[in-house]
């Protein structure tokens, strides 16, 4: 199976990063093809000008980069993104993605809101986050059930890890572990 990894952190040195190395390694030990999309090493600019804007109902786009990340969507069979929670919501990169990637035409019909991207059978979700356990977060209802289940993109799994700062080595060790055997059950 194709598989493409999305990541946004700035910081090679953080548990996110530490997450991409597990996934990719897991995801290639268990034969998938695996392509990596960085949005901080593409310099990727979230930013929707107003020109931009003005194409959008058409599906239409100036950034080459969007072309291209549909087209790599459009080959994979399964997503993963991996990212912090700042402010109860995804970092700014990754919003202006699906902004700018996911339109109208290609990801949606804005006619009827009907879903067109079904040939991407699922996706998993990992997002840390430095707040205790009892706050929320919107990364569900809005990425998860907002954007990819009204996209066509069903079978969606959240990994949700909370005050990472305070979390012991053992701790992390254990939710990557957790991750690698729901990767490892992918068909």
């Amino acid at each position: 199976m194709r598989i493409l990894v999305t990541i946004d952190h700035p910081w090679n040195g953080s548990f996110n990063h530490a997450v991409l190395e597990r996934v990719v390694r897991t995801l290639e030990s268990e034969g998938h093809e695996v392509d990596i999309l960085d949005l901080h090493k593409d310099g990727f600019n979230p930013v929707l000008s107003e020109k931009e804007l003005s194409l959008y109902t058409a599906g239409k786009y100036l950034d080459p980069k969007v072309g291209e990340y549909q087209d790599r969507i459009g080959r994979a069979s399964y997503l993963v993104f991996i990212f912090p929670v700042w402010w109860e919501v995804m970092p700014a990169l990754l919003k202006g993605f699906f902004d700018k990637v996911f339109l109208p035409g290609w990801a949606f019909r804005e006619d009827d809101a009907s879903p067109l991207l079904f040939s991407v059978g699922g996706a998993t979700v990992i997002t840390t986050m430095g707040a205790p356990e009892s706050p929320h977060t919107s990364v569900e209802p809005v990425l998860c059930r907002g954007i990819l289940e009204f996209c066509g993109i069903k079978n969606n799994k959240l990994f949700g890890i909370r005050d990472i700062a305070n979390k012991l080595p053992e701790e992390r060790a254990a939710y990557l572990d957790d991750i690698e055997a729901h990767l490892r059950e992918l068909a």
